[in-house]
């Protein structure tokens, strides 16, 4: 009876890895020196998040968007230490930005093995700086990512990338390790990183945590905003006086004072008030995360702002619709724009000319339209049929290649659009984004757009190709950003309607939405 509880007491500590770290596994902390290691909040949420897409068969690839010291390494090397030790003939390999980050890494998983009881230790075949290879034949490796090839002859069952977004040639490498690990459902990888903005070194990382939030991706990313660990409070001795910033994002995030507290000592004391890199390290958001010093046409904070700007009225200004309609493998696309909001995204996965066209005539119908544009490259059909509706006085095609208004200064209408928009983000009070639903898959196109550029010898501006933005990214088309664009397309006259958009776009909703 006693070796059956042992053998269940065994099978616990290889299922339950919460239960086997704070049990037997020793961290190192600042404060604290050695201590058992219990999971933090987030630590835990993250843990039981990814064995929940194990247990439903989905591939175990995570991409991990971190704020500093969350413990994200402390976990994904706890976690493959558990494995290699109650498995054999696995391989576990970490590759960091540098080597001094591989070292700590590897010192933490040997202070793991060193402290088990003897009675779990496997027995070494070798111990070095860099590899443990237990007598089961199963190892764990650490390397550092300077070379294309590093890896490449191995095989491995886990693999854990640190600090992805400061390689310099992520996707080579990635790529490469890809091909080593075996495909099937214990198979684990997990890259984790700060950002470190969206172009450059760190494009890949942050197209991957781009990708990793479309459900039908193969990779799940994880953000975890620096209020959610529970760690960061500050007493409050004396009373503070908040800043119209502070209260916005205490009201924005729901903070309380101590919460507050402590993100204006951190941003005084480690960041020298400067803000910009505060949010990098610690973001409230994903698109926090990539507010730093870069070439984008909109700049990140902008459309932060456009997140939390509720007090914006748009009462009585003309309502206009974007329509960007699909493409091969693009998205349909329905933007509406009244004023400094945008009220409403509308995303179609699949979509023909009369569906579409019934659509738009549903929503003309219902919210009153000043002015409706169309991209021309696929929108002539849906034009026709509106047209023959009797709706034309307020329609127009778009022709993104055709001449600009000013046609001096930009080089087509496309530039002349983009730019539009851009003084429209950018304007004194901001705008509002109302509309939260595809907030992610919104800031995903708008931000890799990069800035207008001089593009002939009479100095005009023109935008870089739309294949050219896309290429080596997760993303097929730029479909919201194009759709926002195209309220921009001509100018539009003021002409009151009095009528109440929010009670009109919540009985188009209604009426028509689950019909589509």
């Amino acid at each position: 009876m006693e070796n059956e509880i042992d053998i269940a007491k065994l099978q616990r500590l290889k299922d339950d890895l919460p239960y086997f770290a704070s049990n037997f596994l020793i961290i190192k902390t600042k404060n604290e020196g050695h201590i058992r290691f219990n999971f933090s909040n987030i630590q835990a949420d993250a843990h039981r998040r990814i064995e929940t897409r194990k247990k439903q068969g989905k591939p175990c690839k995570i991409i991990f968007l971190k704020s500093r010291q969350v413990g994200m390494s402390t976990y994904t090397e706890a976690r493959y230490f558990s494995k290699i030790l109650f498995n054999r003939a696995k391989n576990a390999f970490v590759l960091a930005d540098k080597s001094d980050s591989a070292r700590n890494i590897f010192q933490m998983t040997k202070r793991y093995y060193d402290n088990v009881p003897d009675g779990l230790k496997i027995p070494l075949l070798k111990d070095s700086t860099e590899e443990l290879a237990l007598s089961t034949d199963s190892s764990f490796r650490v390397g550092t990512a300077g070379s294309k090839s590093v890896g490449r002859s191995m095989t491995i069952n886990y693999f854990h990338g640190s600090e992805v977004a400061f390689w310099s040639n992520a996707n080579d490498i990635v790529s490469g390790m890809l091909q080593t690990i075996p495909d099937n459902n214990e198979s684990e990888l997990i890259l984790e990183s700060t950002a470190n903005g969206t172009s450059g070194d760190g494009a890949y990382f942050y197209n991957m945590v781009q990708s990793g939030l479309d459900d039908k991706s193969d990779f799940m990313t994880l953000f975890y905003a620096w209020y959610q660990q529970h760690e960061y409070r500050r007493k409050i001795v004396e009373p503070i006086k908040w800043t119209d910033e502070e209260l916005e994002l205490k009201a924005l995030y729901n903070l309380d004072d101590e919460q507050l507290a402590w993100r204006r000592a951190k941003l005084l004391s480690d960041f020298k008030g400067r803000e910009h890199l505060f949010k990098q390290e610690y973001p409230s958001s994903i698109q926090e995360a990539f507010i730093t010093t870069s070439n984008a046409l909109i700049p990140l904070n902008y459309i932060e702002i456009a997140r939390k700007n509720r007090g914006l009225n748009s009462g009585g200004l003309p309502i206009i619709i974007g329509i960007d309609p699909a493409r091969s493998s693009d998205r349909t696309i329905i933007t509406i724009r009244q004023g400094r909001i945008i009220h409403k995204f509308y995303r179609f996965d699949k979509m023909d000319n009369v569906r579409l066209a019934g659509i738009v005539m549903r929503l003309i119908q219902s919210i009153n339209p000043q002015r409706v544009f169309i991209d021309y490259g696929h929108g002539t059909g849906v034009y026709d049929i509106l047209v023959s509706q009797g709706v034309g006085s307020i329609l127009e095609l778009v022709q993104f290649g055709s001449s600009a208004y000013d046609s001096n200064k930009y080089a087509n209408r496309r530039a002349e659009m983009f730019d539009k928009m851009r003084d429209w983000f950018m304007q004194d009070g901001g705008v509002f984004i109302k509309d939260q639903e595809f907030i992610e898959e919104f800031v995903r196109d708008i931000s890799i757009i990069p800035d207008l550029k001089v593009s002939d010898s009479n100095g005009r501006y023109a935008l870089e190709k739309k294949e050219n933005i896309v290429k080596g990214t997760e993303i097929h088309s730029t479909d919201f950003a194009d759709s926002l664009a195209l309220t921009f397309a001509s100018p539009v006259s003021y002409s009151p309607k009095g009528m109440n958009f929010n009670n009109q776009i919540q009985t188009v909703n209604k009426n028509w939405q689950q019909r589509v």
